[in-house]
């Protein structure tokens, strides 16, 4: 069986125990995606909640009504933007203003709301109980979704960090590297711009971790990267800005970082007129994908980005950018725009 990808369906054809599958993932509640820790300090319980991420997920559904959704968590995530902001990223630069993410955050406010849950646990885990409470949150979170999809028949669960935020403290990076070594039974894949958390994280077994790169940070992250060992995640905002990228990542290190492969979802899946990009069919082909079926979160079906992927940077092209992403989850957190 492919890695993150549920038994059960053989060619594309639903089986009974395929159905049963996805009747059990749509009768799950929000407590289900819930995991709780005591703080070593206070003795609060501290809440997380794992995020549905159809991109990422070992399990989705194309709705009838358009709509793609994860039917199993295996993403974590905080709130995008600064810090200053109330976000989770130090690393955020110009670039960041067309954020996915953020846009998410200014139209859902109940995302919003699980977000900032998520950083203000974890932030008082790290205040209050230090390093170890904040990495038995987290691994909680980890297990929870990995029980999940267990149940689910995922022969080899996998967890995205930060399908929304970042890295936003050296702490909290190795509260996450706890985490990970923890749950070693679990892939683990991050993309960070939080430079300073590459040299806690890189090299942790069973996590493949991305430094981001674009126009404006592209010559730092690469040295970063090329210095720890670990790949590139490029945002560019067309060929011609792709082909400048990498040209300048070459340059800053002395021609130590080779091409890249682009993200298929955010490439060639644009175009294929299969559906969503995101996701695909449930036997891991885009041209099985149908509305109101099953499907796989497309970084599952590529897993290119997934520990045992190959050992390339990859580039991931924007589509549909919202300029003024950051400004809107500013204005919502002040009390402004909604």
């Amino acid at each position: 069986m492919v890695r993150g990808v549920v038994s059960g369906s053989a060619g594309g054809v639903m089986t009974a125990a395929r159905a049963a599958v996805l009747e059990r993932r749509s009768s799950r509640t929000r407590a289900q995606g819930t995991t709780s820790t005591v703080c070593d300090g206070c003795g609060i319980a501290l809440e997380a909640r794992l995020m549905h991420d159809s991109k990422t997920a070992p399990g989705a559904r194309w709705d009838t009504d358009g709509t793609a959704r994860a039917t199993v968590p295996n993403a974590w995530a905080l709130p995008a933007g600064p810090l200053e902001i109330g976000g989770s990223c130090p690393g955020a630069t110009a670039a960041c203003s067309g954020c996915y993410a953020a846009v998410l955050e200014s139209a859902y406010s109940s995302l919003r709301g699980m977000l900032e849950g998520n950083l203000e646990a974890v932030r008082h885990a790290l205040e209050c109980g230090g390093i170890g409470t904040a990495a038995r949150l987290l691994e909680g979170a980890v297990r929870r979704s990995a029980d999940l999809q267990r149940v689910d028949g995922v022969e080899r669960p996998s967890f995205r960090w930060h399908a929304d935020g970042d890295i936003f403290s050296e702490r909290y990076a190795r509260a996450m590297r706890r985490a990970i070594l923890a749950t070693g039974d679990v892939d683990h894949w991050c993309y960070t711009r939080t430079l300073g958390a590459v040299r806690i994280l890189a090299g942790v077994r069973g996590l493949r971790l991305f430094v981001s790169a674009d126009c404006e940070n592209v010559e730092r992250a690469a040295r970063v990267a090329v210095r720890h060992g670990v790949p590139l995640a490029y945002l560019a905002d067309d060929l011609e800005a792709r082909g400048r990228l990498l040209e300048r990542a070459a340059a800053a290190t002395g021609g130590a970082v080779l091409d890249a492969v682009d993200c298929p979802a955010t490439s060639r899946w644009q175009r294929d007129g299969h559906g969503p990009a995101h996701i695909v069919g449930p036997d891991r082909r885009r041209s099985s994908l149908e509305r109101g079926g099953a499907a796989i979160g497309a970084c599952i079906a590529c897993g290119l980005c997934l520990p045992g992927g190959l050992e390339r940077s990859v580039v991931f092209m924007r589509h549909g950018r919202a300029r003024d992403a950051l400004g809107s989850v500013a204005r919502v957190r002040i009390g402004g725009a909604s």
